[in-house]
Parts: C-alpha cells; sequence; structure tokens
C-alpha cells in the first residue's frame, strides 16, 4: 500500500479545509476593519462612546473562531503522522522477514511518551534514525506537545489554550507560540495560523516521504548502514 500517498491526501485536505473554513471569518474581520457594509461604523462622536473600535466583538470573535480552527488542523496532523508510523511499521514487518515482530518490538519499548516509543523503535530495531532526517525532530515533537495541550490543557473559561508547565519548560519559545501575546507578558498562549500550519504540513510531508524513501529501498539503506560501520 502507498501509505505516503494516502498521507500527502490527508495533509492537502487539512491545508484545504484551513482555507476553506476560516474563509467567512477571515472576510468578517476584513470588513470590519475596513468599515465595510454591515460593518459600517455610524457612531456619533459628539454623543457614543467611540472608546472601543466599532464591532470589536465580533471581531474577537471571528479572530477566536480562526484560531480554533487551526487547533483542531494541528490535531489532525499529529494525528495524520502518529497513523503513518503505525501503518509505516506494518508495512515494514509484513514485507521484511528480520523485523516481522516489530509490533511486539513497540509494545516492549518504554519511553515517556509515543513519539519517543517510536523513534527509539526506529533507531535500535529499524535502524533508521531520525536524526539523520530533513528535518528537525525537536520541530516534530513541539507537534505532539502542541498537540496534547489543545487536547489536555483546555480551560473552560477561554477558547485560548496555553502550554503545559513540561511543555513550557522544554520550549519557552516554540513553533506554536503566540509572539504578540509574550511581548504582553502573556506567555505560553498557542497560536496556530496560516503560517504555522503551512509549516508544520511541511515538516510532516519532508519526514514522511524521507521515511518512505528508506522503506521502498531498506536492503540499499541496511546495506549502506554496513558499509559505514567502522572495519
Amino acid at each position: 500500500m502507498d501509505i505516503l500517498w494516502f498521507l500527502k491526501q490527508r495533509l492537502q485536505f487539512i491545508d484545504r479545509l484551513y482555507d476553506d473554513t476560516t474563509a467567512p471569518f477571515r472576510d468578517k474581520m476584513h470588513k470590519i476593519e475596513k468599515g465595510e457594509p454591515p460593518y459600517k461604523d455610524e457612531r456619533d462622536p459628539e454623543r457614543d462612546d467611540v472608546s472601543e473600535p466599532a464591532f470589536l466583538e465580533e471581531w474577537q470573535g471571528a479572530n477566536e473562531a480562526i484560531e480554533v480552527v487551526g487547533y483542531w488542523c494541528l490535531n489532525m496532523i499529529q494525528g495524520s503522522l502518529k497513523a503513518f508510523l503505525e501503518e509505516y511499521v506494518d508495512d515494514m514487518a509484513n514485507y521484511y522477514r528480520p523485523l516481522s515482530k516489530a509490533k511486539e518490538e513497540l509494545a516492549r519499548t518504554k519511553a515517556p511518551s509515543w513519539f519517543e516509543r517510536y523513534r527509539l523503535l526506529f533507531l535500535n530495531f529499524l535502524h533508521i534514525d531520525w536524526e539523520r532526517g530533513p528535518v528537525s525532530i525537536k520541530d516534530l515533537e513541539q507537534i505532539n506537545l502542541t498537540r496534547d495541550d489543545l487536547i489536555h490543557n483546555v480551560n473552560v473559561t477561554t477558547h485560548a489554550v496555553y502550554q503545559s508547565e513540561k511543555h513550557a519548560i522544554r520550549y519557552p519559545k516554540g513553533l506554536f507560540t503566540d509572539d504578540v501575546w509574550a511581548t504582553l507578558g502573556l506567555a505560553g498562549k498557542i497560536k496556530v495560523g496560516r503560517d504555522q500550519l503551512t509549516h508544520a504540513l511541511g515538516l510532516l510531508e519532508a519526514f514522511c516521504s524521507w521515511l518512505e524513501e528508506i522503506r521502498v529501498n531498506y536492503i540499499a539503506h541496511r546495506k549502506a548502514l554496513a558499509e559505514a560501520e567502522p572495519k
């Protein structure tokens, strides 16, 4: 099965979903900022309170909606990575007899997170070192940590989500921290806008494409590793 093809289909879907879903909210914010109908400011400064921008509540609501869509798109990206790795291990176990116990080995691997379990399995059992790949492992880890916060660090008083203490200590200024809020002394707020989402999609596609290239040429990969070992 061409698991890379299916992964790319998922990533393209997420990319389109973000744009299509946020479009009406972005349009509303644009109209409010430009004073276009139906958001034309008709207040009289002589009689009305104009201390706040017109339609501020509507603008904030649209902005929050965009943020939440970004959150859930990142959840889908992280889920796609996990699903790809699961299928990858299955395929390796099925096609290469020496790796037939890969799933059992994964179950025996001890690590503080599922991400680290897979990294160690790939390194020690499949002989694939993620550190040699085209993307930073720390960046991939931040996708996973941010997803955990989006699911497990929710506060009922706000739509915004903040880094957990563990996440903030490890990556106080990470890929998905809101720089604007940080300048206001509110560090740790998670932001998944278009730029962050595009970066995460690119990371995943590059990483999984590299892994797939190894999978389809695994015998040559192992031979190259053996030849590189000190004599």
